[in-house]
C-alpha cells in the first residue's frame, strides 16, 4: 500500500475511533443519565410507600384511641341528665385504668357546673359556659362529638377535649360529658417510631390546628396550618401523598396525610425532600462518579487503541471484564434480595404447615408415652420426642406471633401458677454455680392475658438473666400486687394509675449502659455471638406484655446486673381452670364425626379419641363427611373439623351441618386463632376452637365441654 494511502488509511481509521469514542461516552452518560432518573422515582416511591402505610397505620392506632374514649363517652351520654351521668363518676374512674390517653372525665351540667369528675387533677376552670365544647354542645341538638382545639393546661401539660351532649327525655340540653385528652400519650406513640433526619409526624384538626408533631419546632401545638392544594386533595380523594411545602417546616417534603376514621383529625408523616432524597444523592454520586471513570477510560482505551489494533482489542476485552464482573456482582445482589423476600413470604405459611406435622408426632408421641412402663428407657424416648416437639411447637406459636398471625385470647390467668410452672422448668437446667431465689405470693395473682404467651415473657426473660450470668451468679424471681397511685413513666412506656401485677426477674451479671438499654427492645438486635442468639426475645415480651395493657421498667448498669420489672393490669375475674392439670375427662361411647384433609393427623386424631373412649368416624374429605352426616344426621354424637380445607372449609362444613341438625356440638381445629377466626366461627355456632397442634388432654377437655353444653339426648348408638 502506498505512503499516502497507508496514512490516510490511519486518520480515517483514528476519525472513526474517536467517533466511536464520542458515541461510547455519550451512551455511557445517557445511561447514566437514566439510572439516576430511575433510581430516583424508585427511592421517592419507595417513601412514598413507606410514609403511607406507616400514616395508615398511625392513624387506625389513632382512631382506635379515639374510639375507646368516646365509648364510655357514648355509655355517660345513656344515663340522660347530668345528675345521672354524675352518678357513674366511679366507673368512669375505673375505665380510665385501661385508657391511658385521658387525663380526666368531667360531668358539667347545663349552668356550666362540674358536678362530677374522676381526679382532682388536673385543674380546670369550675364554670364551662364560656367553652367553646360548651357552647357548641348547647346549640346543637344533634351536635355528636366534639373535639376541641388543644389547650395548654395549667401543669404545663398540652390537652384536648372530647364532649358530647346530655339531654333529658324531652331532648333538652343538661350539660355535656367531657374526656380531658393528654397530647403526651400520642407524643409517646409516635416517638417510638424511628423517623430519621428530616422525617415528623403530625396530629392535626381538619381545619389544619396542630395538635401536636413530633419532632416539635417549636410552639407548633395549637397553632393553624392551612394549606389550600393539600386540603383540596385531601377533601377530594380522603388522603393525600406527594410532595408539597411543609406549613410548620416551611421547606419541600413528601407528605401522607390520612384521615383518622370516625374522627375530624388527620395524621400526617413526612419527611423533607433531602431526607426522602438522601439515598439517592448518595447513589447519584456513585454513578456519576462510575460514569466518569468508564468514560475516562473509554477514551482512554480509544487512544491506546489508535496506536495499535492489539493494544485496543486488549483493552477492549479488558471495558468488557470489567462490565461482565459488575454485572455478576448485581445478579448475585438481586437474587439474594428475592430469595430474602421468598424467605420472608412463606415463613408463615411454613409454620402454619408445620403444626400438622406435629400434630402426629404430638399425638403418638403421648401415646408411646403412655404404653411405656414408666421410668424405662422406651419411655425415657418418648419423652425426649414430646420435650423436641413442645419445643418446636412453641417456636412456631413465636413465629406466628411476629407474623401477627394469631393474637392470644383473653382469660383470666393466676400469673403466680405460670412463674411457678415456668421456674420448675428452670430449676432441672440450673448450672451448679447459678443459686436461684423466689418470692412468690400464697394466693393467686390473677391478670388478663393468654396463659401461653405469658409462660414466653417468663421464660425469656429467666433464659436472658442466666445467659448474662454465664454459669455463675443469682437470679432473684418476686412476684407480687401493686397498687400505683400516679403515672410512672419508664424509658420504653408508660404506666397509668391502678392495680397491677409486678414480676421481677434480677440477676447480678455484667449489666448494661446506655446505649443497649435503648435497644433492647428492637426485633433483631442482640449482644450475644453469632448463631446463639435471634434477638426475638426481648422484643417478643415487650409486644406480650403492651399488648395486655402493661409496661415494662429496666434498670441495669454496667457492673452492677440487670432488673426486668413487668408489671401487667390485675383482674377482678376468676381464674381459668386447668383441666389439663388433672385425668383427662373421658367420653362413654359417643359417636364423634372427625373431619381433617390431612392423613396422618386424622389418624392420629383417631386413636387418641377410642383411647379416651369414643367412636370415630374419619373423613378426609369435607363433602364426603357432609353427605354421610346428611343421610343419618342423629348418628353423631359432635363434630371434630380442621378449617383449612380444600373445597369446603371447617367453618362452611359446620354451617351446613347445623343446617341439618340445629344445636349439633362442633368441636373446630385451626392453625390460626384470632378475631377474624373467632367471628367466622361464632357465625357458624361455633362455640369451642383449637389451636394446631393439640394435644390429647386439649382434645379431651375441648370435647367434653362442647358435649356438655348440648342438650342432654339418646346417644348416637348403643352398641360398642
Amino acid at each position: 500500500m502506498p505512503p499516502a494511502r497507508s496514512a490516510a488509511s490511519r486518520i480515517t481509521l483514528r476519525r472513526a475511533l474517536v467517533a466511536l469514542g464520542f458515541v461510547l461516552v455519550g451512551i455511557n452518560v445517557a445511561s447514566a443519565v437514566w439510572d439516576v432518573r430511575v433510581d430516583r422515582d424508585r427511592t421517592e416511591l419507595r417513601a412514598r410507600r413507606d410514609l403511607s402505610n406507616l400514616s395508615a397505620l398511625l392513624a387506625e392506632q389513632s382512631a382506635g384511641a379515639m374510639e375507646a374514649v368516646d365509648l364510655v363517652l357514648r355509655d355517660a351520654v345513656q344515663e340522660g341528665s347530668a345528675a345521672r351521668a354524675a352518678a357513674i363518676a366511679p366507673r368512669l374512674r375505673d375505665a380510665m385504668v385501661h385508657i391511658p390517653q385521658v387525663a380526666a372525665f368531667l360531668v358539667i351540667d347545663a349552668q356550666g357546673n362540674v358536678v362530677g369528675r374522676t381526679n382532682e387533677t388536673p385543674s380546670f376552670v369550675r364554670n364551662m359556659t364560656e367553652r367553646p365544647f360548651f357552647i357548641a354542645q348547647r346549640k346543637g341538638h344533634d351536635a355528636g362529638l366534639f373535639l376541641s382545639d388543644p389547650y395548654l393546661g395549667g401543669s404545663a401539660k398540652w390537652r384536648f377535649v372530647m364532649t358530647r351532649r346530655l339531654s333529658l327525655p324531652s331532648g333538652a340540653f343538661d350539660g355535656v360529658v367531657a374526656a380531658l385528652m393528654e397530647v403526651e400519650n400520642f407524643d409517646r406513640l409516635y416517638r417510638t417510631i424511628e423517623l430519621g433526619d428530616g422525617g415528623f409526624i403530625n396530629l392535626s384538626n381538619r381545619d389544619g390546628t396542630v395538635i401536636t408533631r413530633v419532632p416539635d419546632p417549636g410552639e407548633a401545638r395549637g397553632r393553624r396550618f392551612f394549606d389550600t392544594e393539600i386540603t383540596s386533595a385531601f377533601d377530594r380523594n380522603g388522603r393525600f401523598t406527594g410532595w408539597a411545602t411543609s406549613p410548620i417546616a416551611r421547606q419541600r417534603a413528601l407528605l401522607s396525610v390520612v384521615a383518622v376514621r370516625g374522627f375530624p383529625l388527620r395524621v400526617t408523616v413526612g419527611a423533607t425532600e433531602d431526607a426522602v432524597l438522601a439515598p439517592w444523592y448518595g447513589e447519584a454520586w456513585r454513578i456519576a462518579l462510575r460514569t466518569l471513570l468508564t468514560s475516562g477510560a473509554m477514551l482512554a482505551l480509544i487512544l491506546l487503541a489508535a496506536l495499535g489494533l492489539d493494544r485496543r482489542e486488549r483493552a477492549m476485552q479488558r471495558e468488557r471484564g470489567l462490565a461482565e464482573a459488575e454485572h455478576a456482582r448485581l445478579e448475585r445482589r438481586l437474587r439474594q434480595a428475592e430469595k430474602m423476600e421468598a424467605v420472608g413470604r412463606l415463613a408463615g405459611g411454613i409454620a402454619h404447615d408445620f403444626n400438622n406435622i406435629l400434630g402426629g408426632i404430638l399425638g403418638y408421641g403421648e401415646m408411646l408415652a403412655e404404653e411405656t412402663p414408666a421410668g424405662s428407657r422406651l419411655q425415657r424416648y418418648a419423652q425426649n420426642v414430646l420435650k423436641a416437639a413442645n419445643r418446636a411447637r412453641d417456636l412456631v406459636d413465636q413465629i406466628l406471633t411476629y407474623s401477627s398471625s394469631q393474637r392470644g385470647k383473653r382469660v383470666a390467668v393466676d400469673l403466680g401458677r405460670v412463674v411457678a410452672e415456668t421456674l420448675d422448668l428452670v430449676r432441672g437446667s440450673l448450672a451448679g454455680d447459678v443459686r436461684l431465689v423466689t418470692q412468690l405470693p400464697p394466693g393467686p395473682v390473677a391478670v388478663i392475658g393468654d396463659a401461653t404467651q405469658l409462660h414466653q415473657v417468663a421464660m425469656n426473660l429467666y433464659t436472658n438473666a442466666l445467659h448474662a450470668m454465664n454459669g455463675a451468679g443469682e437470679l432473684v424471681v418476686t412476684l407480687e400486687a401493686a397498687d400505683l397511685a400516679s403515672e410512672r413513666v419508664f424509658q420504653h412506656g408508660t404506666l397509668a394509675p391502678g392495680s397491677y401485677a409486678r414480676l421481677t426477674v434480677q440477676d447480678n451479671g455484667p449489666g448494661m449502659d446506655e446505649a443497649i438499654l435503648a435497644r433492647i427492645f428492637e426485633p433483631f438486635f442482640t449482644t450475644k455471638e453469632v448463631g446463639k442468639g435471634t434477638g426475638l426475645g426481648l422484643s417478643l415480651v415487650y409486644g406480650i406484655v403492651t399488648d395486655s395493657g402493661g409496661a415494662i421498667d429496666v434498670v441495669s448498669s454496667p457492673g452492677h446486673g440487670s432488673a426486668f420489672i413487668i408489671y401487667l393490669p390485675r383482674a377482678d375475674a376468676a381464674v381459668e381452670s386447668d383441666q389439663a392439670a388433672g385425668r383427662s375427662p373421658r367420653g362413654q361411647g359417643e359417636r364423634v364425626l372427625v373431619v381433617d384433609d390431612e392423613e396422618a393427623l386424622l389418624a392420629v386424631t383417631s386413636e387418641i379419641l377410642v383411647r379416651l373412649g369414643y367412636r370415630p368416624s374419619t373423613f378426609s374429605d369435607s363433602r364426603a363427611a357432609l353427605a354421610a352426616f346428611a343421610a343419618d344426621p342423629a348418628c353423631f354424637d359432635a363434630v371434630i373439623t380442621d378449617e383449612v380445607m380444600p373445597d369446603l372449609p371447617g367453618t362452611e362444613l359446620a354451617e351446613q351441618l347445623r343446617q341439618c341438625r340445629k344445636g349439633l356440638p362442633i368441636l373446630l381445629v385451626s392453625g390460626y386463632i384470632g378475631p377474624m377466626m373467632a367471628q367466622r366461627a361464632a357465625a357458624a355456632g361455633i362455640a369451642e376452637i383449637l389451636k394446631k397442634p393439640v394435644q390429647s388432654h386439649e382434645l379431651a377437655a375441648a370435647l367434653a365441654k362442647v358435649l356438655a353444653k348440648a342438650a342432654p339426648r339418646t346417644k348416637a348408638a348403643v352398641s360398642p
